[in-house]
């Protein structure tokens, strides 16, 4: 647990469960001292993986990324992880599991980008998940001890997380039935916060559950989205005068006419 508070220590300050314990040696954190480019970390019970040497920076369009892993082997499951990283700023992800025991897993993604830095007043989440039962017939997918929410929003300024006020999901997608036959989707919908204009530099995401089943699959799809504040202009005292000065030319135009 020590390990993952000095890796993840922003996460760490608004996970209320902490993220599990982590066996991988890491001396230092992607989330240190704010974000240069993106960062994704997964976690299966007590192990871990830094997964962004997997991001890649888009050749058509600066201050985006993108990131496509293989099916890779974590802990007593495996995952698979797929995302659109945009300082613009928004962060979409897809994330596939497969519980390799019958145990209950707990699966964490941690993931993050830095952001075009500026005021912003919105954040948005959303996300669903499908869930194929394994060799037990019934699969169970729930939140974890991590966090008491699957998805959760956080915009930061170096060291200082806000969670955004958009966390989303809470409620269990089972899949029963024939073993390894049967899908079930839970859309757990989209959530809206506005809030008083912040800073930000970094938007920072986490996704978390646990599943049950040997063999069963779990398919993940959501994106968090920051948006800035809306301009507002205020007219300068010579528009105000035109403006005023048009509407009674306009007036008298009128009352000529009626006269006519």
């Amino acid at each position: 647990m020590l390990a993952a508070a000095v890796m993840l220590a922003p996460a760490m300050a608004v996970a209320q469960g902490g993220l599990p314990s982590c066996t991988n040696n890491a001396s230092s954190s992607p989330f240190a001292s704010g974000l240069t480019s993106p960062v994704l970390w997964a976690f299966a019970n007590h192990e871990c993986t830094d997964l962004s040497k997997y991001i890649t920076p888009s050749v058509s369009a600066g201050g985006i990324w993108t990131i496509d892993t293989p099916t890779l082997r974590l802990g007593s499951g495996q995952i698979q992880f797929k995302g659109v990283f945009d300082s613009d700023p928004f962060i979409s992800f897809g994330a596939t599991t497969t519980n390799l025991t019958g145990n209950p897993i707990t699966f964490a993604f941690l993931f993050g980008t830095p952001v075009t830095p500026d005021l912003y007043a919105t954040a948005t989440s959303t996300g669903g998940v499908s869930v194929t039962n394994g060799r037990r017939g019934t699969t169970t997918v729930a939140t974890s001890s991590v966090y008491p929410t699957y998805i959760s929003g956080y915009g930061t300024v170096g060291f200082v997380p806000t969670n955004l006020g958009v966390d989303l999901g809470t409620a269990p997608c089972i899949a029963s039935g024939p073993p390894s036959t049967v899908t079930t989707t839970c859309n757990q919908g989209t959530t809206v916060n506005a809030f008083i204009p912040t800073f930000y530099d970094n938007l920072e995401g986490l996704l978390t559950y646990t599943q049950d089943d040997l063999g069963s699959v779990a398919s993940w799809s959501g994106a968090i989205t920051l948006e800035k504040q809306e301009p507002f202009t205020t007219p300068e005292p010579a528009t105000i005068g035109l403006f005023a000065t048009g509407l009674v030319l306009i007036s008298g135009f009128g009352a000529r006419r009626r006269k006519s």
